[in-house]
């Protein structure tokens, strides 16, 4: 009997053994297990964290552009205005002409014309009274073939050439139109270069 008691013990330790082998194994493997899941989280909180710090940082970028572009578009709107008011002042000077200031013009104007060929200037009606100043008389008689219309250009100042079914425009909006369109952007350059 002492051999069977001995047997029951060998076989009870052997499963004791087995089992803690086994509880032994089982414990490694859940405690892998917990490390990996452990691992994984806190991968997935960096991953979280990397994405939220890339979209605030995207959303800076993207909200700095939108103010830069802003300013940018300010910027230029304040220096469209300055040169429309440079265009807006040199139109109104003309405007302000003299009779003597408008002959010089005209003047300047003919000169660079055939005295020979007959030639008639069609006046705007803002202009009118220049046409009938001393200067400007004196000024048509040193071009006898040019003659001045009765009819005008209505709300124009200036006036414009005619010469055989061709008018050259010298009235003062369009003259200002012909330089804005040529000179805007030279100017522009000019005015506004930026500092570097």
């Amino acid at each position: 009997m002492k051999d069977l008691q001995s047997l029951s013990e060998q076989i009870l330790k052997q499963a004791q053994a087995k089992g803690q082998s086994k509880l032994e194994e089982s414990e490694k493997v859940s405690i892998a297990k917990i490390e990996e899941s452990r691992l994984k989280l806190v991968e997935q909180q960096k991953a979280r964290k990397a994405a939220v710090l890339k979209k605030i940082a995207n959303d800076f970028d993207r909200e700095r552009q939108t103010l830069k572009n802003k300013e940018r578009n300010a910027v230029l709107l304040e220096k469209q205005q300055i040169l429309k008011s440079v265009f807006k002042r040199s139109l109104e000077t003309m405007y302000a002409w003299d009779k003597n200031q408008f002959a010089n013009f005209v003047q300047g104007v003919l000169s660079g014309f055939d005295s020979s060929t007959a030639y008639t200037i069609v006046p705007g009606a803002k202009s009118i009274e220049h046409f009938q100043g001393e200067s400007m008389q004196k000024l048509l008689k040193s071009y006898p073939a040019v003659k001045v219309a009765k009819e005008t250009l209505p709300n124009r100042a200036g006036f414009i050439l005619q010469e055989g079914g061709v008018d050259y425009n010298y009235c003062f909006d369009e003259l200002i139109e012909e330089v804005k369109k040529e000179y805007s952007a030279k100017l522009a350059v000019i005015a506004f270069k930026e500092e570097q």
